[in-house]
């Protein structure tokens, strides 16, 4: 079963799972998630908890113990594994014989950064995920980052004018943690309400941030300029751009596929099932599939095999360039024959 953030509470009223994988690059609302379903487990007898982490190298026999055992002061326990950024080889096996040794008086909770595609088509997600909820973590869309901002600006006693929710929303976009903490600071000030532009310009500091991912898909939205921005800050913030172009590579090789097999008659729809693109992801490849023709995703590729050169050559500031290129490239590409030529 699939779920989102803001359907859980109605499931957990419904009833527990035997477990739960919650995975995103989102903090704010994996922690919180989390928190919800230990607190919805506690309130149901699970009041043992055992948390171990792949990046502590956890006694794996430990592990195993805590799905055999029952406490003699708890009936029902907690078991909570946090993947980290590279789990030791041998954790897929591990995490089957987990999965294996579930039962009503033990909940698993799995919780991590955002999957992989291999690791979103391995089998022990599979099986659990038949057995349990995934919960995927994400951003909120920009269509409704208004709306999330106002409910929490709510939750944490703040009144916001509407010019005040967009402010915070351009401040904070991407980074739902500092906007979350900033709103509690707000509410601590006691400052008249509802709060307007001029008191946030004169009482926050802007703490957006983004990821590659949000790259991406900006990229395939067709948002030119807000990419370019975004761009400038990633790299800023550190961000390698190797790391840029092979996500943007892998992703550019996938629409090529699926174009070139639209354009043998194939129906798009079963295309993207075999693909195991998310259904919620699917409506921005198809949109991205309108605009991109065959020719300008060849182009596209055909300027991350450049970028490539220049990673390879250690030429940093040719790759930005680059990469500031291929930006452009998805919305005009005569910028990319003009590269090329």
């Amino acid at each position: 079963m699939r779920l989102y953030p803001e359907q859980l509470d109605t499931h957990l009223k419904a009833g527990l799972k035997p477990c739960y994988l919650v995975f995103g690059d989102e903090p704010l609302q994996k922690i919180e998630t989390v928190d919800r379903i230990r607190k919805a487990a506690h309130g149901q007898g699970f009041t043992e908890r055992y948390r171990f982490s792949t990046d502590d190298n956890p006694d794996w026999n430990q592990v195993q113990d805590c799905c055999q055992a029952l406490s003699l002061f708890a009936n029902r326990q907690i078991l909570e594994l946090e993947l980290g950024e590279k789990p030791p080889k041998e954790w897929a096996e591990r995490i089957g014989a987990i999965t294996a040794a579930l039962h009503p008086d033990l909940l698993l909770i799995l919780h991590g950064p955002r999957l992989s595609a291999a690791q979103s088509k391995a089998k022990w997600f599979d099986n659990l995920s038949r057995q349990g909820v995934y919960v995927p973590i994400s951003f909120p869309d920009a269509r409704f980052f208004p709306r999330w901002m106002q409910q929490r600006a709510e939750q944490s006693g703040v009144k916001l004018q509407k010019e005040a929710v967009q402010f915070l929303c351009h401040a904070f976009e991407g980074n739902l943690l500092g906007a979350a903490q900033e709103l509690e600071k707000l509410a601590l000030l006691n400052l008249p309400q509802p709060l307007g532009l001029l008191a946030l310009q004169e009482n926050v500091t802007r703490q957006n941030h983004f990821t590659p991912f949000q790259l991406i898909d900006t990229l395939l939205e067709g948002k030119v300029n807000r990419a370019q921005r975004m761009l400038l800050q990633l790299r800023g913030e550190g961000v390698e751009a190797g790391m840029l172009v092979w996500s943007l590579a892998k992703e550019l090789e996938q629409l090529l596929k699926l174009r070139l097999a639209m354009q043998q008659g194939k129906p798009l729809g079963p295309l993207l099932e075999q693909a195991r693109i998310w259904q919620s992801r699917q409506p921005l490849i198809q949109g991205a599939l309108q605009r991109l023709d065959l020719h300008q995703l060849q182009l596209l590729i055909a300027v991350t095999a450049q970028l490539d050169h220049s990673i390879r050559r250690f030429d940093q500031e040719q790759a930005w360039l680059l990469l500031q290129s291929l930006c452009l490239g998805f919305k005009d590409p005569k910028a990319l024959e003009f590269l090329l030529a």
